[in-house]
């Protein structure tokens, strides 16, 4: 007993430990009142109840911003088995991301610290774990959340190749997983036989077991499964899509301006990780600069002998790949697209504190420095103003004119929005069925309630408010139950649900 606590609660694991607790905190804190709840969201609950209630066997989750092109269902059945344990609760799909985020600290720390030692691991491990940016996308449930994690493992089997290694297993996997988190990592792809023609020139043999294939086959095939048979019944629709999309010009900006905005907005990107207010003011020279430094720095860890060639060129190409093919694409360049970038920038960062820590190794002065960065970050987030328009407030909504209308014995009403800003009132699809209110289009000859966004444009007209939304009761009161089963009465589909 004595030797399996010496060996499980060394210094280590211990920091470790504490690191994972930290981010667990980050993640669940104040869950409900944070908790974001928007069109994506709506669209994700709406489909895990087809796939519960209405027994859906789905080949397809929500549409891409590539027409025709659609996610893979895995990140759906996984928010429906939690909403089959929790009774529908759409917060409970929130352990799917956490359970996500917290085996993607923890794999930061095993994959730096297979590489590059314990000291990066542990660093690399803690700024993933507090990184306000980070901590806002892993507590934002959208099926691109394990981003990070897909890329971490990526970079494990790159690494690994490198020491003779080729893991089949772990590959085949994650290349399974492509359709079920993001389309982007594709051009990462072409990393891989670079980096086994780089192995090969240094003299490496990698050695591959027929056991590793057919397992990592099996894995991809099974992945993969629901769009090969989604793509023969459809005639190939998913193909064609991004075909399509790869001389489809949607964008309007072409050579050095561009140029200029792939390196802006990677810049954002980046900076957002570690920046308290993403809306802060910096001139767009502070951005554009970033992915530039980011790549000196790599090599100037290179000169210091903290990286091999390989990996130096790798990394390299790593970016260089991410912010190409943003450059060639013909869309429009969202800043989640440069997420793939999370993971390398985290390990030069990494390595970069932890020379800087031994060569001021009496001082400690990065461990202090990230103690007090630590001691900010909880302070900012402890004084976050609640969230006024998340899912705390929407269901408080939805819930009032629930208990009105029932109150009142409205068989059905409609909901009318009241728009001072546009695209608030996405969100509300899935709580008017989870509060069993019956919803139809709006007419004189149903109950209206009014849901005003933000409530201070009618203050004088609201009934009730909560957060910024307010309600205004109707003034029709007569139902006729045949007028909520109409047929030309009913709500059209939610956007972007597909059957």
């Amino acid at each position: 007993m004595i030797e399996f606590v010496k060996k499980y609660l060394n210094s280590t694991n211990v920091i470790l430990l504490s690191i994972l607790i930290l981010g667990l905190f980050f993640r669940i804190y104040k869950l409900e009142i944070f908790y974001p709840w928007g069109h994506d969201q709506d669209l994700f609950a709406w489909i895990a109840k087809d796939i519960v209630v209405d027994h859906h066997f789905r080949t397809i989750g929500q549409e891409t911003s590539i027409t025709g092109v659609f996610i893979g269902p895995l990140f759906y059945y996984l928010i429906a088995i939690c909403f089959v344990l929790f009774n529908m609760n759409p917060l409970s799909a929130a352990i799917v991301t956490t359970v996500v985020s917290l085996f993607t600290i923890f794999s930061i720390y095993w994959v730096f610290n297979k590489f590059f030692g314990r000291h990066v691991g542990l660093i690399g491990a803690f700024l993933y774990s507090i990184s306000p940016g980070i901590i806002l996308l892993d507590r934002w449930v959208v099926p691109t959340q394990p981003t990070t994690l897909w890329c971490i493992w990526y970079l494990y089997v790159l690494l690994s190749i490198f020491k003779g290694n080729l893991p089949l297993i772990i590959l085949g996997l994650l290349i399974g997983l492509i359709w079920h988190v993001h389309v982007a990592f594709i051009p990462l792809l072409i990393l891989l036989p670079f980096a086994l023609w780089l192995s090969k020139n240094q003299g490496e043999k990698i050695k591959i077991n027929t056991k590793s294939i057919i397992i990592s086959l099996l894995l991809f095939f099974t992945l993969l499964l629901p769009f090969f048979t989604f793509e023969i019944r459809h005639g190939f629709q998913q193909v064609k899509g991004l075909t399509l999309a790869t001389y489809e010009d949607k964008s309007d900006m072409k050579g050095m301006s561009r140029l200029n905005r792939v390196f802006n907005i990677s810049g954002r990107s980046l900076s957002g990780i570690f920046l308290l207010d993403k809306n802060a003011f910096f001139p767009m020279e502070f951005f554009m600069t970033l992915p530039i430094l980011f790549i000196i720095s790599i090599l100037y860890l290179y000169k210091l002998k903290l990286l091999t060639k390989n990996q130096t060129i790798i990394f390299e190409l790593w970016i260089g790949v991410d912010l190409l093919s943003q450059f060639i694409s013909k869309r429009s360049i969202p800043e989640y697209y440069f997420a793939n970038l999370f993971v390398v920038f985290f390990l030069v960062l990494s390595i970069l504190i932890s020379a800087i820590n031994n060569l001021k190794k009496t001082l400690q002065l990065t461990s202090i420095l990230m103690g007090v960065y630590l001691l900010v970050i909880i302070f900012w987030f402890i004084t976050q103003p609640d969230d006024q328009g998340g899912l705390l407030q929407k269901r408080k909504t939805i819930e009032y004119i629930k208990n009105n209308a029932q109150a009142h014995g409205y068989s059905c009403v409609a909901i009318n929005y009241i728009e001072g800003q546009r695209g608030l009132p996405n969100g509300f699809r899935y709580l008017f069925w989870l509060n069993n209110l019956k919803v139809i289009s709006s007419s004189n000859d149903v109950p209206v309630y009014n849901i005003v966004t933000p409530w201070t444009i009618s203050e004088n007209e609201i009934n009730a408010k909560f957060g910024m939304f307010g309600v205004i009761l109707p003034h029709q009161e007569i139902v006729d139950p045949s007028t909520c089963s109409n047929p030309k009465r009913q709500l059209l589909p939610l956007w972007g649900f597909t059957n």
